[in-house]
């Protein structure tokens, strides 16, 4: 029980953390991704980034505040980057445990059509936890895999109403320049497999 009772209390703190953190530190502007909801600098595509500079960069804040899910998302970011995924995922399984939004996401996505094992339904329970949190690309890849019958033996089953709103989720909040056509795709994709095939 003490162990519990420490444990809620980190992640607690970590959320608080998180959602708090106002300051722009060094990790974040080298490290930052441009499409995090929760970004406080504009961020960077991936072959903009320094990744040298910048794993040394977050490797300090993570060493200066552990608790600051943002710098243990962005060290995850930039070490899978680098090729080192299994520590990558460590540091991306402590942001979305905080829930990071953009963790969740990211972490998912890994497990989903990443380089490591893939784990559909745990890929899906991230993307639904994403799409709660209300992260729009959650909202899509959940679609998608669903519509791919890719969570089809998971023990949860997804109904019309969680795609539709996931769905519109992605459709609100994703900027027509980052879906570059991917979530009207996705909509007429799952449109047509909601509306009944006439008979003659």
């Amino acid at each position: 029980m003490p162990n519990l009772a420490r444990t809620i209390a980190i992640v607690a703190t970590l959320l608080l953390s998180h959602t708090a953190s106002a300051e722009v530190t060094l990790c974040d502007r080298l490290a930052t991704h441009p499409d995090d909801p929760n970004r406080n600098t504009a961020g960077l595509e991936t072959k903009e980034i320094d990744l040298a500079a910048a794993e040394t960069a977050c490797r300090a804040a993570v060493a200066a505040d552990s608790r600051r899910a943002r710098s243990q998302y962005h060290l995850a970011r930039v070490l899978y980057y680098s090729a080192k995924v299994e520590e990558s995922l460590q540091h991306l399984r402590i942001a979305a445990d905080a829930g990071y939004p953009q963790a969740v996401f990211v972490l998912g996505f890994i497990l989903a059509d990443g380089n490591t094992k893939r784990d559909d339904c745990r890929a899906g329970e991230l993307f639904l936890r994403g799409v709660a949190l209300e992260h729009p690309w959650s909202g899509a890849h959940l679609v998608e895999k669903a519509l791919d019958g890719r969570f089809e033996k998971c023990s949860y089953k997804l109904t019309a109403g969680d795609l539709e709103h996931a769905m519109r989720l992605a459709e609100e909040h994703v900027t027509l320049t980052a879906s570059a056509g991917r979530i009207e795709k996705l909509r007429s994709r799952l449109s047509a497999r909601s509306t009944p095939v006439s008979t003659p």
